[in-house]
């Protein structure tokens, strides 16, 4: 068993107030043979970006090949999913173990989900009837014959604790951003369809950490707007004075309100969002820094410097040589 710890990546979130412990969440990938391991990677990749927006939550990955170890315990798969990682040539054989090994999985799983040829795992289980599942074209002849009922889109959302579906391991990425939605909230969901790259992405909140503070503050609209205000101004900052003269409220009104509902400082968020748009500059361009500390509302480069150095413990020059070198870890946000 392959197994992935996603850790949260917030290190340099601006806040305040005491640290709230981080709830793991657990998803058990599981695959009919090691082949299969390598697709699985998006799935990991999938949850390594979703840690990067939700808090107090870190998603650890497993990768477990199909009657290769014990299957664990009801206590085990409590508040568990698992994904069985289906493809769309195959139709998973499960005799023998293997059988009663799966089986053992959607009964004691909080969550499961079907993947492509997947799906037919219900019918040498026994549970084709009245089951209503995606079902990829490939697999349509024998759902059918098999008493399985299509529900005719690449997703399926099932009640009553029965097994959802998705027609390929692409879909079902759509399907995880759904059970994103029902955990998290749909701003949550529709900033991680947008960062990898699900939907087309939009402006704002593109930030990884103003997605973080939105979700953190439940949406409220004032600190919605102040993010956009922000991020809109990241070249030329605005005073917080002028921030409350965009926003029509007092400045008091704006620092009290975004430190009570987002537990961080409005200046702190402010310089943090145009860090943030500084690692992504050294990052992904090939700006000088002479431009980076002008797009980014920084006095010179030797202020971008100390700020940078500061907040993420290393210099702009080492953070950009460190691309060269594949050693940059993920962005911080």
């Amino acid at each position: 068993m392959k197994h992935y710890v996603l850790a949260n990546d917030r290190a340099n979130l601006a806040k305040t107030g005491p640290e709230v412990p981080e709830r793991l969440k657990y998803i058990d990938v599981i695959l009919s043979d090691e082949r299969a391991l390598a697709s699985a990677g998006i799935v990991v990749e999938f949850y390594h970006a979703l840690n990067s927006l939700v808090e107090d939550f870190s998603y650890v990955v497993n990768l477990r090949v199909s009657g290769n170890d014990t299957v664990g315990g009801p206590l085990y798969w409590a508040g568990r999913t698992a994904i069985l990682w289906g493809d769309l040539e195959n139709n998973w054989d499960v005799a023998g173990p293997r059988r009663s090994w799966i089986s053992q999985v959607l009964n004691l799983s909080s969550r499961a989900v079907l993947v492509g040829g997947a799906v037919l795992l219900l019918v040498q289980l026994g549970r084709a009837d009245r089951n209503v599942v995606a079902v990829h074209p490939n697999f349509a002849a024998a759902a059918l014959e098999s008493g399985l009922e299509s529900c005719g889109t690449g997703t399926h959302l099932a009640a009553d604790g029965r097994p959802h579906s998705a027609t390929s391991r692409l879909s079902a990425l759509r399907l995880l951003s759904e059970f994103v939605s029902m955990d998290h909230g749909e701003h949550i969901a529709d900033s991680l369809r947008s960062y990898i790259g699900l939907t087309e992405p939009v402006q704002k909140h593109e930030s990884r950490l103003a997605a973080r503070l939105v979700h953190r503050a439940k949406g409220d609209l004032l600190v919605v707007s102040t993010l956009d205000a922000m991020q809109e101004n990241i070249e030329d900052p605005l005073t917080i004075s002028d921030l409350s003269r965009v926003l029509k409220t007092s400045t008091r009104q704006l620092q009290r309100r975004f430190l009570s509902k987002t537990g961080a400082k409005l200046l702190s968020t402010y310089k943090e969002l145009r860090l943030e748009r500084a690692q992504s500059l050294l990052q992904f361009t090939n700006m000088s820094q002479i431009e980076i500390s002008a797009a980014t509302g920084f006095s010179s480069t030797v202020a971008l410097k100390r700020a940078f150095q500061r907040s993420y413990r290393t210099s702009p020059d080492d953070f950009r040589n460190s691309r060269f070198m594949g050693t940059i870890a993920s962005g911080n946000g």
